[in-house]
């Protein structure tokens, strides 16, 4: 299902590897205003293939390989600037860690950097053009059964369809209300429609609705479908994929109980309990070196205590006090900046101060959780903790909602990477979707993901 995007995404960096090599050749040629010999090459091949490596991994952390991105080219390049010269740095700093008499990397460094990145983003240049359009690698879908999910997944697949995913057509035998149907996509009636809908429109991918199992019909002819080349695959798995959410429509006991249950996996759960002290103690030091800096910046921005502590809710609803930065202003006795009662955080929140706002973008605001992190009350990634009052508030209105905490909460998350600010019911549930698929699908792989991207946040001052 994923395999064209990962295909592109993989030519992609191929072409990246392939600009930086011939950078490097082309640095060491303007370096010694000769044609670089083949020792010369090997010797620098060796080294710079380690730098060339980091690179990759900066370039994803940075989101250079998310063709969603890549419609904003302003924005996008600007955000390749940005990369390159984050990767002049960890060369600067590999090739100190890694000193070698036998090169002099300070000025092939710079050279091949600045050399390797605009052949880089030539490179993209072309690659939007040309694979982030190519036919070969679409998918062409058609939907089997209407529902609030097709409308949204084709809304989303259209404006992104570097994706690789085109929706063609759609069989809707329950001939549901017209404004709620996907626009610019064919329309089928009858269920007799979907194999002539495959041929038409050379389907790979047919996403099947929850309720059009229970019809037999649709049954007798999605099983003739066992002897076509497509895949088929149900929508809630097809909603995931694409959003990274679990669809609302399949919340019930029974699916919790089936997806969400307590699995034996003791080789993850000591990896992250040994990652979370390892992350305590970096963070730690992090924490103790720039503790005195933002003390002092806290105190001279305005009054109130350096700290703030608030009570949350942990793992099986059981409260604890968190320890952040204070980022807004003292408004109330208890330190807080609430005068009538709890209330949500919000963009452009006029509570935050000035240094406030920088240790939200930077989120070094939220490194005095190191110490709830020693103490047990969270762990490294895992759904965000939540005040009493609020779980109480969105409890109410979604009963579900304490599924969050059948694990530890987390510094960082699934659900802080993909949204801002939840200050309403809706951006509440989605944020409660969110939270969903990461318990759901958590793996080593996954809490990766969410680590380096958050490194992407914190470097790029996204924080909220």
């Amino acid at each position: 299902m994923k395999s064209a995007y990962r295909i592109k995404q993989l030519i992609l960096v191929l072409g990246d590897v392939l600009s930086y090599s011939v950078a490097l050749f082309l640095a060491l040629g303007l370096r010694r205003l000769s044609i670089p010999t083949l020792d010369a090459l090997q010797t620098h091949q060796t080294l710079f293939a380690w730098s060339m490596f980091f690179w990759v991994i900066i370039n994803y952390i940075n989101g250079l390989y998310d063709f969603s991105r890549m419609g904003d080219k302003k924005k996008f390049f600007r955000q390749f600037i940005e990369t390159a010269f984050i990767s002049l740095l960890v060369g600067i700093i590999f090739f100190y860690i890694v000193p070698s008499r036998d090169i002099a990397p300070k000025t092939i460094l710079i050279l091949t950097i600045a050399i390797g990145y605009s052949l880089s983003a030539l490179w993209r240049l072309l690659a939007i053009h040309l694979i982030g359009g190519l036919k070969q690698l679409r998918t062409n879908i058609l939907f089997i059964g209407n529902a609030t999910e097709v409308t949204e997944l084709t809304e989303t697949l259209q404006k992104f369809p570097e994706r690789g995913y085109h929706v063609a057509a759609l069989v809707d035998p329950d001939h549901t209300q017209s404004e709620s149907k996907p626009k610019h996509i064919e329309v089928y009636k009858s269920l007799r429609a979907i194999r002539p809908a495959i041929s038409a429109h050379t389907i790979g991918l047919v996403v099947i609705a929850p309720h059009i199992q229970s019809n037999d019909e649709a049954m007798r002819e999605l099983y003739e479908l066992l002897f076509w080349p497509v895949t088929i695959q149900n929508l809630p798995a097809f909603y995931e994929l694409i959003t990274g959410r679990i669809p609302p429509s399949i919340f019930s006991e029974g699916w919790f109980l089936e997806h969400l249950r307590q699995r034996e996996n003791p080789f993850y759960e000591k990896g992250r309990f040994i990652t979370d002290y390892a992350a305590a103690i970096i963070l730690g030091l992090v924490f103790l070196v720039l503790f005195p800096f933002v003390a002092l910046a806290i105190r001279l921005s305005s009054e109130g205590s350096i700290f703030f502590t608030q009570t949350r809710v942990g793992r099986g609803g059981k409260t604890f006090r968190l320890y952040k930065f204070r980022s807004m202003y003292s408004l109330s006795p208890d330190g807080s900046a609430e005068t009538d009662g709890y209330q949500f955080a919000k963009k452009n929140d006029k509570r935050v101060t000035s240094v406030g706002k920088f240790l939200r973008k930077t989120r070094i605001d939220e490194l005095p959780q190191v110490l709830n992190l020693f103490k047990g009350d969270i762990t490294l990634i895992g759904p965000r903790p939540e005040r009493p009052q609020i779980v109480s508030q969105l409890t109410a209105h979604m009963p579900y909602y304490p599924l969050r905490h059948v694990m530890k909460p987390g510094i960082t998350g699934w659900a802080v990477l993909h949204q801002n600010y939840t200050d309403t019911i809706e951006t509440s549930l989605q944020k409660l979707q969110y939270d969903l698929y990461y318990i759901k699908n958590r793996s080593f792989l996954l809490d990766l993901s969410i680590l380096l991207k958050t490194v992407n946040v914190i470097v790029r001052g996204l924080g909220q």
